[in-house]
């Protein structure tokens, strides 16, 4: 009997369906023949808390960095435990013979199987099922290509390095920043990541930039020119921009005394293939652009559109290629299209002018990565069924898939040069000569934000001028202008950004090792995070206070000022992307069996406390958030709550356990500290009789005037209930002035 473990239920439905037999279904699997189906959801596993391995872990303690960790332990999650008793269960049964691992085919999807298989001690055989289309067809295809589960071992170890580095990295570095920027002022948790740490870096970097950004004026300089009977507007070429204006004003008087004539009209006729299926990455681009969808909810209503109604296929996927044999089926897939669009006439306009013998750039075997890009499946659909942003979303993807099925654009694109003495002026045009998918796809074009199809030139084909046509100069222009800044990231260009950080490394071996990781993924071109993760990475920094993001339909990102003070102290091994690049090099190693993870591990460990020591020889962390102690002027306060009564109130950082140090305490006020009314603290002893009742002893108080708000000492004597008014300054010497 076969037991299969798919990624989540809707999976394991999806396989059961094309498996032969009489379905018998229950709420935590499904017999079907002589198999068994069961499921997780997603992780079901997860590392264990620090506290697991030792029970002083639970404590934030610097001395205690980096944890100590021998072989990592995985727990239940809360919320999955009962369904992974089932699971375990059932791969100890004995009519069980053959496992299946039914993950998604990437190392995630690998080790959230093998990690179950791990954590029930299986010895049983274990079959590796890869699946890109859930329907029923698409399953059975992927049932009769089935391998060893031990053919994925280097991927499945290179997964659990990479998770288990990233937990050691994150755990160790997030405590021991925040309990040094604590003893800094800082109030508040760092958190530090291998991925969200360079992305919050980006964001930061690029507010910078454009916040310093200092405008320089310069001075554009266009001529109107007539030829025959049309008027054509030209721009000035020069190689950088002209910032003096006499420049400007010389060259602008020796045009209008010069003589102007055409050097050349060159027309090219070019060809634009149709944009490739969509990526998880480039979906939710668009889907921010059109829909102003952040990506994590594209991420959502994909997988719901994948899992529910089985409408695509896999929906994190990195690619934007086709296999062959999905254009053998165009066909069948373009008909279950008209089906399901049948009460959308534009849509229908489109599935009617595709043509399916038409084979397109994305269907190309050899550009294929672990998934095949995004596109409808031959699931026939109820489309009022579809919540609004499923039918968006799911229209977007299959408009594209349909422009496949289309010829190329055809345009001209014409140059044309004048030139007035050594001044030479451009203009150029486009002209579409046979509109083809562009007609039915409109703004779900590939187009960058900065992108502009503007012409000056409107009613004049340049394609009907001669190089000897007669040219003059009308007139001419001289506009003063002045730099401007890189934008602020929006979602769609921040996304965009994340599939090419290579481009920031300034070590040029950073930069080969990032581009040889996306070899061969189009799409991709030396970037940090996955599909998958991307999302959660960028959701987890809003989450957390480090990025802002705009409500408008554009999302405007902007670092925070606690983004911008975690960047500033952050260390360099994570500000930049020069960790994801090292352990790309060391994971393919450990994939191909030449490094064990072990190995791996330790020396990441390693790093860890190198970057620990350095910090606790750190002076120059600081916080414009802290709060300087305004009794001692040294240290910070620190917010603490009280034991006997959960209350807070805010300390002097430089009390010490000794009692010895600043003793200043303060009240709480809506999560700051009071420095309005007089600290709290306890009496500083001097050893001093009172020299007015001769009983009670001076002790010191430090607080802060209520009329002035400066800080001042005093010492007055411990006899006052008893009715001893006696109160007296410090001398110079700081002893009581009596």
């Amino acid at each position: 009997m076969k037991l299969f473990i798919a990624e989540k239920p809707e999976l394991g439905r999806a396989i059961a369906s094309a498996l032969n037999g009489t379905a018998i279904n229950n709420q935590t699997h499904i017999q079907k023949g002589d198999n068994i189906i069961t499921w997780a959801f997603g992780h079901i596993l997860e590392l264990a808390e620090p506290k697991t391995y030792n029970p002083n872990y639970e404590k934030w303690n610097l001395a205690d960095l980096p944890l100590k960790i021998d072989k990592f332990k995985y727990v239940p999650i809360y919320q999955s435990a009962n369904q992974l008793k089932v699971i375990c269960n059932f791969i100890k049964q004995n009519n069980i013979t053959e496992i299946v691992h039914c993950g998604d085919a990437d190392d995630e999807g690998q080790i959230l199987i093998d990690e179950i298989l791990a954590y029930a001690n299986n010895t049983k055989p274990v079959s590796r099922l890869l699946i890109n289309d859930n329907t029923e067809k698409g399953v059975k295809e992927a049932l009769s290509k089935m391998k060893p589960n031990s053919e994925f071992y280097g991927l499945s170890q290179r997964g659990f390095a990479r998770s288990q580095a990233d937990w050691i990295v994150g755990i160790n570095l997030t405590r021991a920043f925040t309990t040094f920027a604590k003893s800094k002022g800082y109030q508040g948790v760092l958190t530090l990541g291998r991925v969200q740490t360079p992305i919050l870096s980006l964001v930061v970097n690029r507010d910078y930039e454009h916040e310093n950004f200092k405008s320089v004026f310069y001075y554009a300089i266009s001529g109107e020119f007539g030829i025959g009977i049309n008027l054509v507007r030209a721009n000035l070429k020069t190689d950088e921009k002209i910032t003096d204006e006499n420049q400007a004003n010389n060259i602008k008087s020796e045009c209008e005394n010069g003589t102007a004539k055409i050097d050349f009209v060159k027309t090219e006729h070019k060809f634009e293939n149709p944009p490739l299926a969509y990526s998880l990455l480039k979906l939710q681009v668009d889907c921010s652009k059109i829909f102003g969808y952040k990506p994590e909810k594209t991420m959502q209503i994909t997988q719901d559109l994948r899992e529910k109604h089985k409408a695509i296929t896999y929906n994190r996927s990195d690619c934007e290629y086709l296999p062959t044999t999905l254009w053998e089926e165009a066909p069948q897939t373009i008909e279950t299209l008209r089906a399901n669009f049948s009460a959308n006439d534009d849509i229908l306009k489109f599935i009617n002018s595709a043509n399916p013998n038409i084979k397109s750039a994305t269907f190309n075997d050899e550009n294929i990565t672990a998934h095949h890009g995004i596109i409808p499946t031959g699931q026939k659909l109820y489309i009022d069924g579809l919540s609004q942003e499923e039918l968006n979303v799911y229209t977007l993807i299959a408009k594209r898939y349909l422009a496949q099925f289309f010829e190329k654009k055809e345009y001209d694109s014409t140059q044309l040069q004048i030139s007035i003495n050594e001044h030479k002026f451009i203009a150029s045009q486009i002209n579409v000569t046979k509109h083809t998918f562009d007609s039915f796809l409109g703004n779900a074009i590939d187009k960058d934000d900065d992108e502009s199809e503007t012409n000056e030139n409107v009613g004049v084909d340049f394609r009907n001028i001669k190089e000897s046509d007669n040219c003059s100069l009308k007139s001419i222009e001289m506009n003063k202008k002045k730099t401007n800044p890189k934008p602020y990231y929006t979602m769609a260009t921040l996304l965009k950004d994340l599939t090419g950080v290579a481009k920031y490394a300034k070590d040029e071996r950073i930069k080969k090792l990032l581009l040889e990781k996306d070899k061969g993924k189009k799409g991709e071109n030396g970037g940090i995070g996955t599909p998958a993760t991307r999302s959660s990475h960028l959701k987890n920094l809003v989450d957390k206070g480090y990025i802002e993001v705009s409500n408008d339909k554009k999302q405007v990102v902007k670092s925070t000022a606690k983004g911008k003070e975690l960047i500033k102290n952050a260390p360099n091994s994570l500000s930049c992307v020069d960790m994801t690049a090292l352990w790309f090099e060391q994971q393919k190693e450990i994939e191909n069996g030449n490094l064990t993870r072990e190995a791996f591990l330790q020396e990441i460990t390693k790093q860890i406390s190198d970057e620990i020591a350095n910090l606790k020889g750190n002076t120059q962390m600081s916080f414009e958030s802290a709060i300087k102690c305004p009794i001692c002027n040294k240290g910070f306060l620190r917010k603490l709550q009280n034991k006997k009564d959960n209350s807070y109130f805010w300390s002097c950082s430089e009390w010490k356990a000794d009692k010895t140090g600043c003793n200043a305490i303060f009240n709480d006020n809506k999560g700051k500290p009071d420095l309005t009314t007089k600290p709290k603290q306890e009496q500083q002893s001097t050893g001093i009789k009172c020299p007015k009742c001769g009983k009670g002893e001076l002790v010191k108080f430090d607080g802060i005037s209520k009329k002035t708000g400066k800080p001042y000492t005093m010492f007055s004597c411990t006899e006052w209930k008893q009715g001893c008014d006696f109160k007296c300054f410090p001398d110079e010497n700081g002893k009581p002035k009596i």
